[in-house]
Protein backbone atom coordinates (compact mmCIF):
# COMPACT_ATOMS: atom_id res chain seq x y z
CA UNK A 1 0.00 0.00 0.00
CA UNK A 2 1.39 3.11 -0.36
CA UNK A 3 1.24 6.21 1.84
CA UNK A 4 -2.40 6.75 1.81
CA UNK A 5 -3.47 3.27 2.46
CA UNK A 6 -4.68 3.01 -0.76
CA UNK A 7 -4.46 -0.51 -1.87
CA UNK A 8 -1.95 -1.08 -5.06
CA UNK A 9 -2.58 -4.85 -5.56
CA UNK A 10 -4.48 -7.57 -4.75
CA UNK A 11 -2.29 -9.02 -2.08
CA UNK A 12 -3.05 -5.90 -0.25
CA UNK A 13 -6.84 -5.93 0.86
CA UNK A 14 -6.08 -9.03 3.23
CA UNK A 15 -3.62 -7.03 5.40
CA UNK A 16 -6.23 -3.77 5.18
CA UNK A 17 -8.87 -3.66 7.87
CA UNK A 18 -12.32 -3.07 7.16
CA UNK A 19 -13.63 -0.07 6.95
CA UNK A 20 -17.11 0.98 9.49
CA UNK A 21 -19.82 1.93 7.48
CA UNK A 22 -20.69 3.94 10.64
CA UNK A 23 -18.06 7.19 9.27
CA UNK A 24 -20.60 7.57 6.86
CA UNK A 25 -24.60 5.77 7.40
CA UNK A 26 -26.43 7.41 10.44
CA UNK A 27 -28.84 5.22 9.79
CA UNK A 28 -30.06 2.99 7.43
CA UNK A 29 -33.73 0.96 6.65
CA UNK A 30 -35.05 -1.41 4.49
CA UNK A 31 -39.00 -1.93 3.91
CA UNK A 32 -40.16 -5.64 4.41
CA UNK A 33 -42.64 -7.18 1.51
CA UNK A 34 -45.41 -6.24 3.96
CA UNK A 35 -44.52 -2.82 3.90
CA UNK A 36 -42.79 -2.03 7.04
CA UNK A 37 -39.55 -0.08 7.31
CA UNK A 38 -37.21 -2.15 9.45
CA UNK A 39 -34.18 -0.32 10.95
CA UNK A 40 -31.17 -1.65 10.45
CA UNK A 41 -28.36 -2.11 13.83
CA UNK A 42 -24.72 -2.35 13.94
CA UNK A 43 -22.83 -5.48 14.10
CA UNK A 44 -19.80 -7.34 13.51
CA UNK A 45 -20.51 -10.44 10.96
CA UNK A 46 -18.64 -13.64 10.64
CA UNK A 47 -21.32 -14.30 7.67
CA UNK A 48 -20.78 -11.51 5.23
CA UNK A 49 -18.92 -13.77 3.18
CA UNK A 50 -19.75 -17.36 3.01
CA UNK A 51 -17.09 -20.59 3.07
CA UNK A 52 -16.82 -21.27 -0.60
CA UNK A 53 -20.52 -20.48 -2.26
CA UNK A 54 -21.21 -20.07 -5.67
CA UNK A 55 -21.72 -16.23 -6.34
CA UNK A 56 -24.77 -15.24 -7.82
CA UNK A 57 -25.69 -12.25 -9.70
CA UNK A 58 -28.04 -10.33 -6.82
CA UNK A 59 -32.07 -10.38 -6.99
CA UNK A 60 -32.22 -6.71 -6.58
CA UNK A 61 -32.45 -4.19 -9.51
CA UNK A 62 -33.37 0.08 -9.19
CA UNK A 63 -37.26 0.34 -9.17
CA UNK A 64 -37.73 2.04 -12.83
CA UNK A 65 -38.40 5.74 -12.13
CA UNK A 66 -41.68 6.02 -13.81
CA UNK A 67 -42.89 3.63 -10.80
CA UNK A 68 -41.01 5.34 -7.84
CA UNK A 69 -39.16 8.71 -7.97
CA UNK A 70 -36.20 8.23 -5.43
CA UNK A 71 -36.19 11.27 -3.21
CA UNK A 72 -35.04 13.29 0.45
CA UNK A 73 -37.45 14.05 3.07
CA UNK A 74 -37.08 15.88 6.36
CA UNK A 75 -38.51 13.98 9.36
CA UNK A 76 -38.23 17.45 11.26
CA UNK A 77 -41.04 19.56 9.84
CA UNK A 78 -40.86 22.49 11.62
CA UNK A 79 -37.05 22.25 10.63
CA UNK A 80 -38.32 24.71 7.51
CA UNK A 81 -34.66 25.29 6.55
CA UNK A 82 -33.70 21.89 5.97
CA UNK A 83 -37.50 21.41 4.44
CA UNK A 84 -36.95 24.14 1.24
CA UNK A 85 -33.27 22.37 1.02
CA UNK A 86 -34.93 18.82 0.24
CA UNK A 87 -37.89 20.63 -1.77
CA UNK A 88 -34.69 22.08 -3.98
CA UNK A 89 -33.10 19.08 -4.21
CA UNK A 90 -35.74 17.03 -5.40
CA UNK A 91 -36.58 19.54 -7.76
CA UNK A 92 -33.31 19.56 -9.12
CA UNK A 93 -31.45 16.30 -8.38
CA UNK A 94 -32.62 12.91 -10.69
CA UNK A 95 -31.16 10.29 -7.45
CA UNK A 96 -30.99 7.38 -9.77
CA UNK A 97 -31.39 6.39 -13.51
CA UNK A 98 -34.22 8.01 -15.42
CA UNK A 99 -33.95 5.43 -18.09
CA UNK A 100 -34.58 1.55 -17.79
CA UNK A 101 -32.13 1.37 -21.32
CA UNK A 102 -28.79 2.16 -19.00
CA UNK A 103 -26.60 -1.00 -18.76
CA UNK A 104 -26.61 -2.57 -15.73
CA UNK A 105 -22.92 -1.37 -14.66
CA UNK A 106 -23.88 2.16 -14.33
CA UNK A 107 -27.70 1.16 -12.68
CA UNK A 108 -25.64 1.36 -9.78
CA UNK A 109 -24.80 4.93 -9.44
CA UNK A 110 -26.67 7.05 -7.19
CA UNK A 111 -26.99 10.64 -6.29
CA UNK A 112 -27.53 11.29 -2.62
CA UNK A 113 -28.11 14.17 -0.32
CA UNK A 114 -25.71 14.26 2.89
CA UNK A 115 -26.95 15.68 6.90
CA UNK A 116 -28.53 14.36 9.65
CA UNK A 117 -31.57 16.52 9.17
CA UNK A 118 -32.23 14.30 5.74
CA UNK A 119 -33.64 11.00 5.08
CA UNK A 120 -32.79 9.60 1.37
CA UNK A 121 -35.18 7.28 -0.12
CA UNK A 122 -33.93 5.12 -2.63
CA UNK A 123 -36.28 2.12 -4.71
CA UNK A 124 -35.38 -1.19 -4.70
CA UNK A 125 -37.19 -3.98 -6.55
CA UNK A 126 -36.39 -7.85 -6.10
CA UNK A 127 -36.54 -9.39 -8.90
CA UNK A 128 -37.63 -13.50 -9.92
CA UNK A 129 -40.19 -14.03 -7.22
CA UNK A 130 -36.57 -13.96 -4.61
CA UNK A 131 -37.54 -12.70 -1.32
CA UNK A 132 -35.06 -13.06 1.35
CA UNK A 133 -34.47 -13.18 5.35
CA UNK A 134 -31.10 -12.52 5.36
CA UNK A 135 -29.64 -9.05 4.49
CA UNK A 136 -26.15 -6.72 5.45
CA UNK A 137 -25.26 -3.91 4.52
CA UNK A 138 -21.54 -2.71 4.34
CA UNK A 139 -18.62 -1.14 2.42
CA UNK A 140 -17.95 -3.18 -1.10
CA UNK A 141 -14.46 -3.64 -0.08
CA UNK A 142 -14.73 -5.62 2.83
CA UNK A 143 -15.24 -8.56 0.81
CA UNK A 144 -11.87 -8.94 0.27
CA UNK A 145 -10.68 -7.90 3.65
CA UNK A 146 -9.17 -10.25 6.01
CA UNK A 147 -11.84 -8.85 8.26
CA UNK A 148 -11.08 -7.35 12.40
CA UNK A 149 -10.89 -9.61 15.63
CA UNK A 150 -12.69 -7.53 17.90
CA UNK A 151 -14.75 -9.43 20.17
CA UNK A 152 -13.89 -13.01 18.86
CA UNK A 153 -11.46 -15.78 17.62
CA UNK A 154 -12.10 -15.25 13.93
CA UNK A 155 -12.52 -11.94 11.16
CA UNK A 156 -15.44 -10.09 11.36
CA UNK A 157 -16.88 -6.89 8.86
CA UNK A 158 -18.35 -4.58 10.65
CA UNK A 159 -21.99 -4.16 9.20
CA UNK A 160 -25.49 -2.80 9.16
CA UNK A 161 -27.61 -6.08 9.24
CA UNK A 162 -31.44 -5.79 8.83
CA UNK A 163 -33.63 -7.71 11.54
CA UNK A 164 -34.07 -11.39 10.50
CA UNK A 165 -37.39 -12.09 11.23
CA UNK A 166 -39.52 -10.40 8.50
CA UNK A 167 -39.57 -11.41 4.84
CA UNK A 168 -37.89 -8.55 2.32
CA UNK A 169 -39.06 -8.59 -1.41
CA UNK A 170 -41.70 -7.39 -3.69
CA UNK A 171 -41.61 -4.50 -5.51
CA UNK A 172 -40.93 -0.65 -5.06
CA UNK A 173 -38.76 -1.39 -1.72
CA UNK A 174 -37.78 1.57 -0.06
CA UNK A 175 -34.32 1.55 1.24
CA UNK A 176 -33.36 5.08 3.66
CA UNK A 177 -30.33 6.30 4.75
CA UNK A 178 -29.19 9.02 6.37
CA UNK A 179 -25.88 10.11 5.60
CA UNK A 180 -23.38 11.72 7.44
CA UNK A 181 -20.73 13.62 5.07
CA UNK A 182 -20.10 13.84 1.32
CA UNK A 183 -18.19 12.03 -0.56
CA UNK A 184 -18.04 9.05 -3.53
CA UNK A 185 -18.34 5.63 -1.36
CA UNK A 186 -18.46 2.19 -2.53
CA UNK A 187 -21.42 0.46 -0.94
CA UNK A 188 -23.18 -3.41 -0.89
CA UNK A 189 -26.27 -5.09 0.40
CA UNK A 190 -24.97 -8.46 1.15
CA UNK A 191 -28.36 -11.23 0.46
CA UNK A 192 -28.37 -14.46 1.31
CA UNK A 193 -32.16 -15.39 -0.93
CA UNK A 194 -35.05 -17.60 -0.87
CA UNK A 195 -33.12 -19.30 -4.18
CA UNK A 196 -30.62 -20.20 -2.63
CA UNK A 197 -28.03 -17.81 -3.27
CA UNK A 198 -25.23 -15.70 -1.82
CA UNK A 199 -25.08 -12.53 -3.74
CA UNK A 200 -23.93 -8.89 -3.86
CA UNK A 201 -25.33 -5.68 -4.87
CA UNK A 202 -23.36 -3.07 -5.26
CA UNK A 203 -24.39 0.95 -5.42
CA UNK A 204 -21.78 3.90 -6.05
CA UNK A 205 -22.86 6.36 -3.73
CA UNK A 206 -21.84 10.02 -4.86
CA UNK A 207 -23.47 11.85 -1.64
CA UNK A 208 -23.49 15.82 -1.75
Amino acid sequence: MNGNNTPQSWYDFAVMPPMDPRSIVQTISLQDQGGTMRPASFARSVSWLHAAPTWANPPLIVTPFSTAVPNVTVPNTNDFGSVEAAAAWNSLHAMTSTSIFVPIAVEKIMFLKAGTAFVNNIFLDFIGGVTSQDILFSFRDNSVTSGDFTGGGAGTIPVFAFPTAPTYGGTSRNLQVTLLRPGRYSVALRIFDSAPNWSIYEMDWIVL
